[in-house]
């Protein structure tokens, strides 16, 4: 997970479902008018999506039980939870 939230406009949390990557960039299949470009070809977490909540339906201090802005914040809490973490 470090290195996923090393990348620009990513973000990590934890909710009662589990552990998520936020990832705060704009599909490049969005049409102009917000459709999507390759639907019929869209990917299969694409197809399982569901909008009865979205992660910015709340603020995520509300909402998540863990939140990761970025890196150096993931890193301290890994050092924190993980006694044995040397890096």
């Amino acid at each position: 997970m470090l290195w996923q939230i090393s990348h620009e406009n990513t973000n990590i949390y934890k909710d009662e479902d589990g552990w998520y990557l936020m990832i705060r960039n704009k599909c490049t299949h969005v049409q102009d008018d917000g459709s999507c470009g390759i639907y019929e070809r869209r990917p299969e977490i694409c197809r399982a999506y569901e909008n009865d909540f979205c992660e910015y339906d709340e603020p995520a201090e509300e909402g998540f039980e863990l939140f990761f802005e970025d890196y150096k914040a993931l890193r301290k809490y890994c050092k924190k939870r993980f006694k044995k973490w040397k890096r």
